[in-house]
């Protein structure tokens, strides 16, 4: 059979990116469960998506492929490409010509319309292969309706079909542009991107990012759902795969907030799991399939809930130990000195306070002060300040001891000596 670099089944490269650029680097041999065949023809396809992307190094053990994108150079993440490469059959592509042709002149036009005139106009002539069936067309005008390309109307007991006008993106190059590169649907706006002609996208590209989180792009069909499920308070069957061992499991979820990583740009959503009555972050990159399921009555009830544990929420953890309603909190403090001209770094403390808060005491000292389901979330933030801190304490003794115990090591690693061997 003859390679094609068309995408029948999405998940299938998507868990291919993810491998090469997400999850680490692999090698052939580490894809257990994939066929030579198969690995060989995602990693064709990829390096026909991302041409200029793909690149490899040697190992120990062979050849490791990896995806190596540098946003600072790159002005239009390349990843949307997986969702404009979609396959199709020769009919596919004839009826979305001849029915965008046809409906072309905004008249409405009902089913049998529209077939007669493919027969007598377009196809007048062409053996009966070439004809469509009225149950494809009728097939393809309902997949056109929920794309959001076409309307229809009911007139008597006779449906018309009709072309939506195309939106006017006059005034809009700029916010188009901004909007497929930072929105977490941001490939929505790539696609209105691609309608604007090469004079007005050469115009309006004005933007660089110093951080550019283009991974999450990957999930955008998930991401959507999930919006949409949000607003009509639904229930939500997630396919989720293991991390320790790719094997899937489900989960029936509320999804009530979505959440994304400053650092990384990873996704989580945040949602309530009914069976277990506990609130949970998921991992986007884990998904494998999301079902949109029937309305869930208590939905503003449990966002309500929600926003209150946002309060203690530093990263993404709800929990501190395995029971999961367990609300107890742990108080971090710590205090940091900055001279007369060094006001940035108490606003850098505002800026980034999250559900904690700050307190001037002096002119040139400030504490800031919160409480956390899981201290261990705020630790690395709270480094960043490593210079400045006067006095670190923590609630759970543990981990004023490992903040302090790590500061020793630093040390003794910069002292030299046999100490810093150890």
């Amino acid at each position: 059979m003859a390679y094609s670099e068309l995408i029948k089944n999405l998940e299938t490269l998507r868990t291919y990116i993810r491998s090469f650029y997400i999850y680490g680097f692999k090698t052939r041999e580490d894809f257990v469960g994939k066929s030579t065949r198969t690995y060989d023809d995602e990693k064709r396809r990829l390096e026909n998506y991302l041409d200029g992307y793909m690149t490899f190094r040697p190992d120990e053990n062979g050849k490791v492929n990896f995806v190596s994108i540098d946003s600072r150079r790159t002005p239009h993440n390349p990843l949307y490409k997986i969702f404009k490469a979609k396959s199709f059959t020769a009919m596919d592509i004839s009826l979305h010509f001849m029915v965008m042709d046809l409906l072309a002149d905004g008249k409405k036009k009902s089913l049998n319309e529209i077939l007669d005139e493919i027969n007598s106009e377009l196809l007048d002539g062409f053996t009966s292969d070439a004809v469509p069936e009225e149950s494809t067309l009728r097939k393809k005008l309902k997949e056109y309706e929920e794309l959001g390309l076409i309307d229809s109307e009911k007139n008597g007991k006779t449906m018309l079909y009709f072309r939506i006008p195309m939106t006017e993106l006059t005034g809009l190059e700029d916010a188009i542009n901004f909007f497929s590169e930072t929105a977490p649907c941001g490939v929505a706006g790539s696609f209105l991107f691609d309608k604007l002609n090469r004079k007005a996208q050469t115009e309006s590209e004005v933007f660089q990012y110093k951080h550019h989180y283009i991974t999450s792009s990957i999930e955008s069909d998930f991401v959507e759902q999930v919006f949409e499920a949000i607003r009509e308070h639904r229930y939500l069957t997630i396919e989720q795969k293991r991390a320790e061992d790719d094997r899937t499991f489900p989960n029936e979820v509320i999804p009530v907030m979505i959440y994304q990583s400053t650092q990384g740009g990873r996704m989580y959503l945040m949602a309530y799991r009914p069976r277990g009555k506990y609130f949970l972050a998921l991992r986007f990159d884990y998904i494998v399939s999301i079902q949109t399921g029937g309305e869930y009555a208590g939905f503003d009830q449990k966002r309500v809930e929600f926003e209150k544990l946002r309060n203690y929420i530093w990263g993404v953890a709800l929990k501190q130990n395995k029971n999961h309603n367990d609300t107890t909190t742990t108080h971090v403090t710590f205090r940091i000195h900055f001279e007369e001209d060094e006001k940035f770094i108490l606003q850098r403390l505002e800026r980034e306070k999250r559900c904690g808060t700050v307190t001037l005491l002096d002119n040139n000292n400030a504490q800031f002060d919160a409480d956390v389901f899981d201290p261990q979330e705020i630790i690395p933030w709270a480094r960043t300040f490593i210079c400045r801190i006067t006095f670190f304490d923590c609630s759970d003794k543990s981990v004023a001891r490992r903040f302090y115990g790590d500061i020793r090591k630093m040390k003794q690693m910069y002292d030299g000596g046999s100490d810093a061997v150890q």
